[in-house]
């Protein structure tokens, strides 16, 4: 998917997750977790909201905390004038959550 943009992938890979999303010593594994599935849910991108539902679940966030937390995000999106009509909802990929990533 990123082929044709290999710097994008390469700051995503090494700066984004490698540098602040995995230095738990200031947000945790699931605060993490939190603000990137908002920050991604928000811009109604289909795919990537889908990997961190999964995400989410996998870090031990239950399905219905999960649920609220979209539901959250929904209202916030709202009150903003969007509208997200492309992202799953967290029982679309509860089949998913147990499978290897």
């Amino acid at each position: 998917m990123m082929s044709a943009h290999k710097d994008l992938r390469w700051i995503s890979v090494e700066i984004t997750y490698g540098l602040y999303l995995s230095d738990h010593t200031i947000l945790d594994g699931i605060d993490t977790e939190l603000v990137v599935l908002s920050g991604i849910m928000i811009q109604n991108l289909a795919r990537e909201t889908g990997w961190h539902l999964r995400g989410t679940r996998r870090i031990g966030v239950s399905h219905d905390d999960v649920e609220l937390i979209q539901q959250c995000i929904e209202k916030v999106a709202n009150f903003c004038g969007l509208q997200l009509t492309r992202v799953p909802r967290v029982k679309d990929i509860e089949h998913e959550v147990n499978e290897q990533a």
